[in-house]
C-alpha cells in the first residue's frame, strides 16, 4: 500500500501520533470542563494547565456538598516498604468516614472511590475493611473502588477520598518527578461533587518541593473564586476564550481584551486586582494590591493612537508618580510573543514591594507578627489602649499549680481539631472575646496543657496560624488592627 506517512505505522504508534503528523499545528485545545466543581479542578489547573487553564462549566445549586475537605489523622504511622507501604490509622479513619457517609441522606445515590497516593497495599487494606463493614452489595451500589490514581484513569465518582499515606515516623522522600505530577493530576480530577483528603502529616513535615505539600496547601488555602470588577473569574475565563474578539467588546470596565488577558494571568496566581481604577480623575488599567502596597500596571496596546494620546498617558503617569504611585508597563506585542518573559519584571516588582498572592498574604500576616520565643514557653501581650485587651496575667507562667497543669502530651500529638476548639475556648475567656495575635500560640498551649519550646514550638505555632486561617474562612473569628494585630471570636 502506498500512502503518506506509511513508515510511521507500527505497533507503538497511535491515532494521536498520526493526527500530529497529518495536521501539524492545526490543533484545537479542548478547555471546557464539565466534570468537577470549579473549586476541585483548580488544583489541576495550577499543576498542569496554567498556560491554558480548563474552564469549569459545571452548574450547581445552592445546597451542594462542600467541594473540598481535609482531615488530619492524629497518630498516623507508616509501615512497610516501597509498594507495600500502609498507614493503618489513616485507613481506619477513611473506612469510618465512608461507612458514616453511606448512612448520610445527603449522599443518597452518590458514587464513591478511594484513591491512594503512595503504593498499592493501602488500597487493598481499605477495600478489605470496607468489604467487611459495608458488604459487596453496598459497594457495588456505590461503585466503590479503592486503588491508585491510574485505577481511575478515564473514570469519575461523585465523591473521591484521597489517602496521602505518608507519616513522619519514617523519612519522607519528596515526590517531584513528572510521573508523580501526572498521578496527582489524575487523582485530583476524578471527583464530581466532593474531594476529601486524609493526611497524617502537616505541611511542615514535607519538603517545599513535594507534590504532597502542594496538594495539602491547596486544601488548606482554597477560598471562593476571585472576582474582578464584580465578574467571577470563571466567567471571565469563559468570555476570554469564546467571545469573538473582533466583534464583541471586552466586559466592562476593561477597555481591551489585552487588559483582560493580563488580569487573568494575575488572578490565576491568586493576586487581588482592580480594573480601571480611578485616582484623582485619572484611570489606571490594572492595580494589584496586597499587604500595605499597590502597584499600577499599564497595558500598552499595539494600536497607535497618536503622539497626543501618548504624551497624555505619560503626563498622567508622571502626575500619579508624584502622588507615590509606582508603575509597571506591559507591551502587547511582547506579552503575546512570550507571556512568561513579558511578565518576569512584574512578578519581581510585586515581590519587591511585598505584594503577594492572597494565601501568602494571610500566612504572612499571622506569622510576621510573632515575636521571639519566651524561655518559659509562653508569650505575653503588650498592653494597648484597645478596650478588648486580654490582660497578660491570664497567660503568665507563674508557679501556681492551679493555673496550669501539663498534660504530658507532645505538641505534635495535638490535632488540628483540638487546636481549633482551644482557639474558641481561649478567646471566650478573654474580655470581649478578643486578644492579640502575638499571644495566641501561648494561649493554645495553655488550653491543651502542653509545654514546648524551640523548633517544636515553632512548628506548633505554624499549625495554630493555619487553624486561625481556617476559622477565619468559616466566619468563626475575625482579625483586625488596633495598635497591633488582634483576633476576635464571632461564633461561640
Amino acid at each position: 500500500h502506498d500512502f503518506h506517512f506509511k513508515s510511521s505505522f507500527d505497533v507503538e504508534s497511535s491515532l494521536f501520533d498520526h493526527g500530529k503528523l497529518r495536521y501539524g499545528t492545526k490543533r484545537v485545545t479542548l478547555r471546557e470542563h464539565f466534570r468537577c466543581m470549579p473549586e476541585i479542578i483548580r488544583f489541576s489547573n495550577s499543576l498542569c494547565y496554567s498556560d491554558t487553564p480548563l474552564i469549569p462549566l459545571r452548574q450547581y445549586g445552592p445546597n451542594r456538598l462542600p467541594p473540598l475537605e481535609h482531615v488530619f489523622v492524629n497518630g498516623g504511622y507508616r509501615e512497610g516498604l516501597n509498594n507495600r507501604i500502609i498507614n493503618r490509622p489513616e485507613a481506619e479513619a477513611i473506612v469510618q468516614r465512608v461507612v458514616e457517609t453511606c448512612g448520610d441522606n445527603r449522599y443518597d445515590g452518590k458514587t464513591m472511590g478511594v484513591v491512594v497516593l503512595q503504593g498499592e497495599a493501602q488500597a487493598a487494606l481499605i477495600e478489605n475493611q470496607l468489604f467487611e463493614q459495608l458488604g459487596a452489595e453496598e459497594m457495588e451500589r456505590r461503585r466503590l473502588v479503592c486503588g491508585n490514581p491510574y485505577s481511575f484513569q478515564g473514570d469519575e465518582r461523585d465523591i473521591i477520598i484521597l489517602s496521602l499515606v505518608a507519616a513522619n515516623n519514617e523519612r519522607i522522600g519528596p515526590l517531584t518527578k513528572a510521573a508523580d505530577e501526572r498521578r496527582f493530576n489524575v487523582a485530583a480530577s476524578r471527583a464530581r461533587d466532593q474531594m476529601i483528603l486524609f493526611h497524617s502529616v502537616t505541611c511542615d513535615d514535607l519538603s517545599v518541593h513535594d507534590l504532597r505539600r502542594r496538594l495539602l496547601e491547596f486544601f488548606e488555602n482554597t477560598r471562593p473564586l476571585l472576582q474582578i470588577a464584580g465578574i467571577d473569574r470563571n466567567e471571565l475565563e469563559r468570555r476570554a476564550s469564546y467571545d469573538n474578539r473582533r466583534e464583541v467588546k471586552p466586559p466592562a470596565p476593561f477597555e481591551s481584551w489585552f487588559e483582560v488577558d493580563v488580569a487573568l494571568e494575575l488572578l490565576r496566581r491568586d493576586f487581588t486586582v482592580l480594573a480601571q481604577y480611578e485616582v484623582a480623575g485619572k484611570r489606571i488599567d490594572l492595580v494589584i494590591e496586597g499587604g500595605q502596597a499597590r502597584l499600577a500596571a499599564e497595558c500598552d496596546g499595539d494600536n497607535w493612537h497618536g503622539a497626543d494620546r501618548y504624551e497624555s498617558d505619560m503626563q498622567r503617569q508622571r502626575q500619579l508618580e508624584r502622588c507615590g504611585w509606582e508603575f509597571f508597563r506591559v507591551r502587547e506585542s511582547a506579552f503575546y510573543a512570550n507571556k512568561e518573559k513579558a511578565l518576569e519584571g512584574l512578578w519581581q516588582a510585586l515581590e519587591e514591594r511585598g505584594i503577594f498572592p492572597l494565601s501568602r498574604q494571610r500566612n504572612a500576616l499571622f506569622e510576621n507578627d510573632l515575636g521571639d520565643d519566651d524561655p518559659s514557653g509562653f508569650d505575653s501581650d503588650t498592653a494597648d489602649d484597645d478596650e478588648n485587651v486580654c490582660d497578660d496575667v491570664e497567660i503568665s507562667s507563674g508557679d501556681s499549680d492551679n493555673e496550669f497543669s501539663p498534660s504530658g502530651r507532645r505538641a505534635e500529638e495535638i490535632t488540628n481539631k483540638e487546636i481549633q476548639t482551644a482557639i474558641r475556648s481561649a478567646l471566650a475567656k478573654c474580655p470581649n472575646h478578643s486578644c492579640t495575635l502575638h499571644s495566641m500560640t501561648s494561649r493554645i498551649l495553655k488550653e491543651v496543657g502542653v509545654l514546648t519550646r524551640g523548633n517544636p514550638r515553632k512548628a506548633f505555632e505554624r499549625r495554630v496560624m493555619h487553624c486561625l486561617n481556617a476559622l477565619e474562612e468559616q466566619g468563626v473569628i475575625e482579625k483586625y488592627k488596633a495598635k497591633n494585630n488582634r483576633i476576635r471570636l464571632l461564633k461561640y
